[in-house]
């Protein structure tokens, strides 16, 4: 499959079909892992993000699975902000830092990827802790200290999965499109 075929519209409905399919079954499985297994659903955002080289491709694949998610979570269509405040963070940092166009040319800025994925995971925690935690009371509150850790391993899952998957993934996949 060479690159000019993953810019036809079917292939790229069809990738963003299957990626928010993957993101779904990651999600369930960072819920069943009591959000430890993020690092998952992290390493297939930003893998399919940059497949995709697409411009808010972040924010479609975290809409559809969060649309998909909101039908087996008891919290429904709240989860939606925490899916998409992670999809809009990174489009916002591809769009404004050229990731997108730099993924055209197989090229790939480790900082700015880890800087982008480490930010979502991060906006997206706070938002679910603030709003859906403690706002809205609908979550348990763990304490200052789990919550911490919580955040802790999100960041540096997050630098793990933004280091690996420009490095060396993306070469992988780019030369076996070519």
């Amino acid at each position: 499959m060479t690159t000019k075929r993953i810019e036809r519209p079917s292939v790229r409905i069809s990738l963003l079909a299957m990626f928010s399919v993957l993101l779904f079954l990651s999600a369930i499985l960072s819920k069943i892992t009591v959000t430890y297994g993020a690092i998952v659903f992290n390493f297939v955002l930003l893998t399919g993000v940059l497949v995709l080289k697409l411009p808010y491709s972040g924010t479609i694949l975290t809409l559809i699975t969060s649309i998909l998610y909101s039908f087996i979570s008891p919290l429904g269509p709240i989860m939606l902000g925490t899916f998409l405040l992670k999809g809009v963070t990174l489009d916002i940092f591809f769009v404004v830092f050229k990731v997108y166009r730099d993924a055209y040319n197989q090229k790939y800025n480790i900082p700015i990827i880890v800087t982008a994925i480490v930010l979502s995971g991060i906006f997206a925690g706070l938002y679910q802790y603030f709003f859906i935690v403690v706002f809205l009371h609908r979550l348990v509150d763990f304490g200052a200290f789990i919550v911490s850790t919580i955040f802790l391993v999100s960041i540096i899952s997050n630098v793990i999965v933004g280091y690996i998957v420009p490095k060396y993934v993306m070469p992988r996949i780019d030369k076996s499109l070519v």
